[in-house]
């Protein structure tokens, strides 16, 4: 039989046989036969294929708050800045650049998919809203011999302006992102490297909000807004490289690299016409011209294996830096003087450990410490029902916290480190065709750094703990009717709460009926799904800075989201079609994302998704 044109389970196993036949000898592609893999599961000796998603379960939901089930705010509109609506340590425990909001846009190196193909591998999809709004998604895979496979992807986001705008195609979002990957082993399969590139660059005109100063109320479409002439970019590329070389399941080596490079640039050609938006001016007041970039080069060196049920891992890390500030050079302020080091080297060791104790029970912790006296420890248990996820760190200060100068803002901090714990779980409960997670997040933050009401960085002074008990949940009834989502509490004490603006409860609600016709050929799904979230102060945003920051003007109020939508599956073709914001459509009444933003309006929007297996 002929051998398989598999990349890993050439690697992985011995022998596979390869081809599909049908009865008539004829090869038979498909979502069996293509599946993929990430790198953690190579890295971390957890062979575990995915067969690709044919799913259509909320194919309606196309924007990057509704993909991540509204746990990111962002300005209202596709394509613009986010933020993660609960706080969450970050994974970096060493020096960070600070910018943040454009990030869920770039595809990091974790999150590439190596596929296992039998025949070229292929998608399309494009999803075309109202006013402007669109998303496409292109990728394609194929193997070109028995151990080398290549792919490569295409993504784009756009809006135009949905207030103020001059008519079609103009901006108010543009983001660009590709990405080329390859992965080769050797014919014993006792060395493998794989390789990825990917690049994004965000382009925004900052509005800075809308302004109800004249005649317009806040959902008119002709209402006047803050800034004119503002202009925000986010370029974010990164280069990764992993390679293993296998003596035996017991002992492996591996290596990887990363070469990160992000621009952060704003600016603003003619002042003069947003002159009522800024305070400071320290360099100009005709215009504002800033960059400031951060590059780093990462090489990770350790040593592996499996050894029945444990798997142990360790590595040593070196990781050098250079962060440039745009007026880093400035005697302004004296800001050449004051400003931290911007280059260095940063050093780590760390590890992992893992029990598997049998198909529902694994046990894993790591460890990682910055020579610098950082450091991140974890914990995992995943059992039958039952999962639980711990960690507690030490991390340092960003670039933006700890000092930045520009045309419209100035400050220098001596921060110290930042603490924080982390756990969270939860216990799959299952009823007949219905299934209840109860689940808990308890988190504190000790000397939290956060961007006060003057949009300037500070820390607080003393331990601030986030409660979150919640529920998932899904309901299956009358055979073809069904109820999904979830529900999520907030309770904020200790120290400087005000520091942390959550809404007290957010719930989303699907209610949908889904049904097969035509032999099995044609699914149908159609239902109604809800978001909500309490009344909070949630942040506004410094367009000159690219943060968020705390507010105590504008309580944005609560509001029901309520989306219609048609979802079809033909083959391997999906259709969606979708009506937004039904409450406004009916009341006239919309709502806020963040203070002078609005969010989406009562718009159509349609699109497709197209998978392809020769």
């Amino acid at each position: 039989m002929k051998r398989s044109s598999s990349i890993f389970l050439l690697f992985l196993a011995h022998g596979l046989a390869a081809q599909i036949l049908d009865d008539s000898t004829k090869l038979v592609y498909g979502p069996n036969t293509t599946q993929y893999i990430f790198e953690d599961n190579i890295k971390y000796n957890d062979l575990f294929f995915v067969p690709v998603d044919t799913s259509m379960f909320n194919i309606h939901r196309f924007t990057t708050t509704e993909l991540s089930g509204y746990l990111l705010q962002d300005l209202g509109t596709l394509g613009t800045a986010t933020r993660n609506l609960y706080p969450t340590p970050p994974s970096i425990i060493g020096v960070r650049s600070g910018f943040y909001v454009y990030e869920p846009f770039f595809k990091p190196p974790e999150d590439f998919k190596y596929y296992d193909t039998k025949s070229p591998y292929s998608r399309i999809g494009a999803a075309v809203g109202g006013r402007g709004r669109s998303r496409v998604d292109v990728g394609f895979n194929r193997s070109d011999s028995t151990n080398f496979n290549i792919g490569l992807d295409y993504n784009r986001i756009v809006a135009d302006k949905q207030v103020s705008s001059i008519g079609r195609n103009d901006r108010l979002t543009d983001s660009e992102g590709y990405d080329i990957y390859a992965v080769y082993f050797t014919p014993n399969r006792k060395y493998l490297a794989l390789a990825n590139f990917s690049r994004n660059r965000t382009t925004v005109t900052d509005q800075g909000g809308i302004d109800t100063t004249n005649s317009f109320g806040y959902f008119d479409r002709d209402a006047a807004v803050f800034l004119q002439n503002a202009k925000s970019e986010y370029l974010r590329r990164n280069l990764h490289f992993y390679q293993q070389l296998s003596i035996d399941s017991a002992l492996q080596f591996y290596q990887t690299f990363d070469r990160s490079f992000a621009a952060a640039r704003f600016r603003n050609e003619n002042l003069k016409e947003d002159e009522n938006y800024f305070d400071n001016y320290y360099f100009s007041t005709d215009t504002t011209n800033e960059e400031n970039t951060f590059l780093t080069n990462t090489l990770e060196t350790g040593v592996k294996g499996s050894l029945g049920k444990l798997f142990y891992l360790g590595y040593y890390k070196i990781r050098g830096y250079d962060f440039v500030y745009g007026k880093g050079d400035s005697d302004t302020l004296n800001f050449r003087d004051l400003k931290p080091e911007t280059k260095g080297v940063e050093h780590y060791v760390g590890g992992m450990v893992r029990v598997q104790l049998n198909r529902n029970y694994r046990l894993t912790g790591t460890i990682e410490f910055n020579l610098n006296g950082n450091q991140r420890l974890t914990g995992d248990l995943l059992a039958k029902n039952f999962d639980v996820h711990f960690v507690t760190q030490q991390y340092a200060p960003s670039f933006m916290d700890k000092a930045y100068l520009g045309n419209h803002d100035f400050w220098v901090n001596d921060f110290k480190n930042i603490k924080a714990l982390q756990v969270e779980g939860g216990y799959l409960q299952r009823i007949g065709r219905s299934n209840f997670r109860p689940k808990l997040n308890f988190t504190t933050f000790t000397d939290y750094i956060y961007y006060d009401t003057l949009a300037m960085p500070r820390q607080t002074n003393g331990t601030t703990t986030i409660l979150r008990p919640g529920l998932d949940y899904s309901f299956n009834f009358f055979n073809h009717f069904y109820i999904s989502g979830n529900v999520e509490y907030a309770l904020v004490s200790g120290n400087t709460t005000e520091a942390f603006p959550v809404p007290d409860m957010m719930v989303n609600l699907n209610v949908f009926y889904s049904n097969l016709f035509f032999g099995d050929n044609l699914e149908v799904q159609v239902g109604l799904d809800n978001h909500w979230k309490s009344d909070y102060y949630a942040p506004d945003y410094r367009v000159s800075t690219q943060q968020y920051f705390i507010q105590n003007y504008f309580e944005v109020p609560s509001f029901l989201i309520t989306d219609f939508y048609l979802n079809i599956k033909l083959g391997h073709a999906y259709v969606f079609a979708k009506m937004n914001n039904l409450v406004q459509a009916i009341t006239q009444e919309g709502y806020f994302a963040a203070p002078n933003y609005v969010g989406k309006r009562p718009l159509f929007d349609f699109g497709f998704y197209w998978m392809f297996f020769d």
